[in-house]
């Protein structure tokens, strides 16, 4: 009987709690599909929605990604988590949780905590000229020689200083110099005025962090690592060149390849010497931990004593020229989605990552995939989180004409011998019908897409602004980048000397090849040339046009092979060695060459060698080779 009574006993107590979980299953359900996202879109909803898009790119129906790895939270709990794809393809390695990735831009953020966390313990002032917290050294001395620049201005990208071309990624293998060595012999121009153009610059972040080394007295490396890495528990992510603060991650990273529009990379590992801006590397779970905290708007914060610091992190500290719309906080970029959203879109030499937070609902999200430069899956997985941005067009806008010209990205060198660079990137735009700015010169290309009189957008869907200043000069305004008025005569001008240097080139080397095969042929058939006493100056000069020509094609070589700085300025030599021969031989042409009594082809021969003389030197003055 009472055996009886146990069981009924016992199979009450299990009806019971069977009842209490089924009944509660649809409740907690419930409570999550009843989250919603800033997209608007509730949990349930975009979980949907991001596994449907994610499924078509392993299926190669949508943007075909390698493999990658997604994270979303909301007030810190973790709502979507998923790995896709493949490490490394050829090997069937999957993305798992101990798949690194490299962060590229969006090491950054790890400058401007940095400098915060330096801030707000009194060791630093963001308004002091930069130059009282370096070293005696040729850095100090040469930056002290340009226009003031503060912490702040690093810190919204308005320093003035061109981006370095150079030595940013160097193979596997080779050494590289230390962030102090590199800085010095790296060093840009200053071409704009602090405080006056935008532009995400790799070397001056990389200055900020030097000086996090010089006030903190440590290398930046153990800075990050005591500071941000340690206090989050960040234990699988390194940011050395060579990774090797950190040997799990060192390990993990061999195993990853990299790839490219569906196609394995030749080098999917590169060194990078500014480590600060590009070098980090880790776990995604590592970037959310991260991303998680710096949602931390309180006293709680890990990363700040401050709880002020932690309360303005998300202020706007930059907004768009001529509005009151954020476009920076605290080094971080503002994105219009459907919401703003906070954080970096980051590319390496060789892979993405992407760090999107939004305070008021304390969402973030984090994006990694071993796919360079990808954008297309990244976009449909933000826009599921953060919503699309309102693109509505305003009709018949008027005096647009105003935007129309050639444009230059705000860290493109536009002068010193760097300033082939800035030609090569440079866009020349006019107005279409639609009221889109169009490069007429590729087809009619479409880059912008104006909205309304103040508002544009890239072909890729990031919005920005746009501003005309009194003295006509006009600016293309993105969240990480300017694109400044550039002169259209000049451009031009650069242009048609390019094409005219390069027929110089071309015409200079066959005559040098022919004199010495009509040299080589006179010796064997023992016969003589025309008398000439110029000549010999004529071949001296094609000589020197196809030299010089080479030199600068040798220039622009190292350029895009990211060569330090120091080794481009070694060619200025030739450039001023080049025009001045150029010079000599137009006045030893004027005075004797144009009028010797030699055959008609050869006088042609000797006015054309003086037409690409002019070019030399034309050509030197206008790219800024000899200044």
């Amino acid at each position: 009987m009472k055996h009886n009574q146990l069981k009924r006993y016992i199979a009450l107590s299990v009806s019971l709690i069977l009842m209490v979980i089924v009944f509660a299953m649809p409740i907690h359900v419930k409570a999550q599909e009843e989250t919603v996202l800033p997209s608007g879109l509730g949990l349930y909803e975009v979980r949907l929605l991001l596994d449907e898009e994610i499924n078509e790119n392993m299926k190669g129906m949508t943007t075909s990604v390698s493999g990658g790895a997604v994270r979303i939270s909301v007030e810190d709990e973790c709502v979507y988590n998923t790995d896709f794809g493949f490490a490394d393809r050829e090997n069937n390695l999957l993305v798992s949780d101990e798949t690194v990735f490299e962060w590229g831009s969006v090491s950054y953020i790890l400058v401007w905590i940095s400098v915060l966390q330096l801030a707000e313990d009194g060791k630093v002032d963001m308004d002091a000229d930069i130059t009282s917290y370096l070293p005696e050294s040729k850095l100090k001395d040469d930056l002290s020689s340009g226009t003031m620049v503060t912490l702040n201005h690093l810190m919204h990208y308005s320093s003035g200083y061109s981006d370095s071309f150079s030595e940013k990624m160097i193979a596997e293998g080779y050494a590289y110099p230390e962030l102090a060595k590199y800085l010095e012999t790296n060093i840009p121009k200053q071409v704009y005025v602090p405080g006056n153009v935008v532009a995400a610059s790799d070397w001056s972040t990389g200055l900020a962090a030097y000086i996090v080394e010089c006030v903190a007295g440590m290398t930046y490396a153990d800075y990050v690592k005591a500071n941000i890495f340690e206090p989050l528990g960040m234990e699988h992510t390194a940011l050395l060149p060579d990774l090797s603060d950190n040997e799990w991650v060192m390990n993990a990273r061999k195993e990853v390849k990299s790839y490219s529009m569906n196609m394995e990379m030749t080098n999917s590992f590169y060194h990078v010497p500014l480590y600060p801006c590009g070098m980090v590397t880790g776990t995604i779970d590592d970037l959310h931990i991260l991303a998680n905290e710096l949602l931390v708007q309180d006293g709680n914060s890990r990363l700040f004593d401050k709880k002020e610091t932690a309360e303005t992190l998300f202020d706007a500290t930059w907004c768009y020229t001529g509005s009151e719309d954020a476009r920076i906080a605290n080094g971080m970029f503002v994105y219009e989605l459907g919401k703003p959203v906070y954080g970096f879109y980051g590319v390496s030499a060789t892979q993405t990552a992407l760090l999107y937070m939004e305070p008021e609902s304390k969402t973030c999200l984090t994006y990694m995939t071993n796919e360079y430069n990808e954008t297309l899956l990244g976009k449909e997985i933000s826009e599921a989180v953060f919503g699309t941005p309102d693109n509505a067009k305003e009709e018949n806008i008027s005096g647009l004409r105003v935007y129309e010209g050639v444009y230059v990205p705000g860290s493109s060198p536009v002068s010193g011998k760097a300033a082939f660079t800035g030609f090569m990137s440079a866009m020349f735009l006019t107005l279409n019908e639609e009221q889109q700015l169009v490069m007429p010169m590729l087809g009619k290309m479409v880059m912008f897409d104006i909205l309304d009189d103040s508002h544009i957008m890239l072909t890729n869907g990031n919005q920005g602004r746009m501003y005309a200043y009194a003295d006509a000069t006009t600016v293309l305004m993105m969240p990480a980048t300017d694109y400044v008025s550039y002169s259209a005569f000049t451009y031009f001008a650069q242009l048609i000397s390019l094409l005219l240097m390069l027929a110089g080139y071309f015409y200079s080397s066959i005559v040098v090849l022919l004199a010495v095969f009509g040299f080589i042929m006179r010796k064997i058939n023992k016969s003589k040339l025309e008398e000439s006493k110029f000549r010999k100056y004529h071949y001296i000069q094609c000589l020197n046009v196809t030299l010089f020509s080479l030199v600068f094609a040798f220039m622009v070589i190292m350029l895009m092979a990211s060569s330090p700085v120091s080794s481009v300025n070694s060619t200025g030599i030739m450039y001023w060695l080049g025009s001045v021969m150029s010079l000599i031989y137009l006045l030893f042409f004027w005075k004797s060459g144009r009028n010797e009594n030699v055959a008609k082809k050869t006088k042609i021969a000797y006015w054309t060698t003086a037409v690409f003389s002019v070019v030399t030197i034309v050509f030197a003055m206008l790219f800024g080779l000899i200044f």
